[in-house]
Order: C-alpha cells, then sequence, then structure tokens
C-alpha cells in the first residue's frame, strides 16, 4: 500500500448531484408548506361563513326572515372574519316567516386561492357554502 490517503471530502461530481438532489426536494418541500398554509386560510374561510350564516340564522328567526338588520349581522359577521361580503351571495328563505316556520340562510362565497402555483393547479376559485336552518320565533308577521 501507498501511504497517500484520499481527501475526507467528496469525490469528485458528487457535490453537483447534491445540489441537484436538494433543489428537487427543497421544491417540494416548499410546494407542500404553501399547501398547508393555503389550506389553512381555506378552512378559516368555510369557519367564517358557516358563523356569519349561524349568526344570521338566529338574528333572522328571531326578526321574522329576511330583514335589513338579518343582513347586516351577516356583513359584520364577514367583515370580521376577512372576508369581503359584496363577494358572498346570501339568500334568506323565507322572506316573512312566522313562529314554527323554518328559516334557512344559505351564503355562498368563491375563495381566490393566494398561492400562484396552487392557482395554476387547481385553479382560481375554489366554491365554499355555508346553510344553516332554524325555526323562526317570530310571533307577529313583521
Amino acid at each position: 500500500m501507498s501511504g497517500r490517503r484520499r481527501p475526507a471530502g467528496p469525490r469528485r461530481g458528487e457535490s453537483g448531484a447534491a445540489l441537484v438532489e436538494f433543489a428537487l426536494v427543497g421544491s417540494l418541500v416548499i410546494l407542500i408548506l404553501f399547501a398547508v398554509v393555503e389550506l389553512g386560510m381555506l378552512v378559516n374561510a368555510r369557519l367564517v361563513l358557516a358563523a356569519a350564516a349561524r349568526e344570521g340564522v338566529r338574528r333572522a328567526a328571531v326578526e321574522g326572515g329576511d330583514t335589513a338588520r338579518v343582513r347586516q349581522r351577516i356583513a359584520e359577521e364577514l367583515r370580521l372574519g376577512g372576508i369581503d361580503a359584496d363577494q358572498v351571495n346570501v339568500t334568506i328563505r323565507p322572506r316573512n316567516a312566522t313562529y314554527g316556520t323554518t328559516v334557512t340562510v344559505r351564503l355562498e362565497y368563491g375563495y381566490r386561492l393566494v398561492t400562484p402555483i396552487l392557482r395554476e393547479v387547481v385553479g382560481g376559485l375554489v366554491p365554499l357554502a355555508a346553510e344553516v336552518s332554524a325555526r323562526s320565533e317570530r310571533v307577529r308577521p313583521p
């Protein structure tokens, strides 16, 4: 055996392979990270819609149907949750409800994805909806 030792560093060409592997794995990890953050924001938007629908149907049950105060309460809940109320389609049935009638509030919203890469993969808008029903408590018609 000769007294020569090999250098302790990577062999010739191995550092380039490691860089390529890091680029592939790193970009995949970043994509997954953005997807998780985007999913969290999507779930938050869905929860805000559900809360606004609950508050709206509660107000509609007390007031006897579709009134300006019901729509104002829904818009306030959406604003508090960070959703533009003008972007949400609000349907309240029936317009006038007497005691015992089922009142339904349905909210529909197109959630716009924030991450450009996911927007290209999934599409621009993700449709979200929340529908809640309750019995009217209004004894006299409005």
